[in-house]
């Protein structure tokens, strides 16, 4: 899976030309996944030794906003609203829940367009995922949040299908175990159910916890995995 993990307002820059640019520039878009960086302000992307882009020039007030895509999934646990931009996956969420960050995204400029984007691509591996035929997505995710909730939401990742791990395993595998109730709060703003599976970390004593579709889907897609486990090739 492509992971594109960067904290909101950010910049990305290049290693390998020491150029920062905005997100949407044509330049930075043929930059290798491998040499991308991505900086949270100009002040940041200065001090680490990078110049600015001549072609977006990021110092600069904005051009253009930036595009959404936005679709419906109909899943077995009912609709999900997925939202991707021109790099991933942003948002899969209950059509329910979603509402409140497409107000936001609306209000901070972001241009909203129906269909397009990864969505297409996202529903797909979600039908195959719902079949028990996927047990790993392949969809470039486009993930916004702080620092800290990006280290959260991509040890989640690293979570195989069809197992569990506790809220202090997660604070464990990020060094830092007294962190539990920080990344209990970073799981629970996990803004793409399923494909970056926040389902899968539970209790310390086993026990379902808070889960933002409701603990119904939670238990509903533990044991989809746990029925297709034997069925699905490794």
């Amino acid at each position: 899976m492509t992971i594109a993990m960067r904290s909101a307002m950010a910049l990305q820059g290049c290693r390998t030309t020491s150029i920062y640019c905005r997100l949407a520039c044509p330049a930075g878009k043929r930059m290798k996944p491998e040499n991308r960086v991505y900086f949270s302000s100009h002040e940041e992307a200065r001090a680490s030794g990078y110049r600015a882009c001549k072609v977006c020039k990021p110092d600069g007030q904005d051009v253009e906003p930036e595009t959404f895509f936005v679709s419906s999934y109909d899943s077995p646990l009912g609709t999900y609203t997925l939202v991707s931009s021109h790099m991933g996956v942003i948002c899969m969420e209950p059509a329910e829940e979603a509402g409140t960050c497409l107000i936001r995204w609306k209000r901070d400029g972001i241009c909203l367009q129906r269909g397009g984007g990864y969505n297409s691509a996202l529903a797909r591996e979600i039908d195959a995922y719902f079949a028990g035929k996927l047990r790993q997505f392949t969809v470039p995710l486009d993930l916004r949040g702080t620092v800290f909730q990006l280290q959260v939401w991509e040890v989640l990742c690293s979570i195989p299908y069809g197992v569990t791990r506790s809220y202090r395993e997660v604070a464990q595998a990020l060094g830092n175990p007294k962190a539990t109730r920080a990344v209990g709060q970073a799981i629970g703003s996990n803004p793409v159910s399923i494909v970056v599976p926040c389902h899968r970390v539970i209790g310390s004593d086993g026990r379902l916890t808070g889960y933002g579709g409701g603990l119904n889907r939670k238990k509903a897609l533990l044991n989809l995995e746990a029925a297709a486990l034997p069925s699905v090739a490794v």
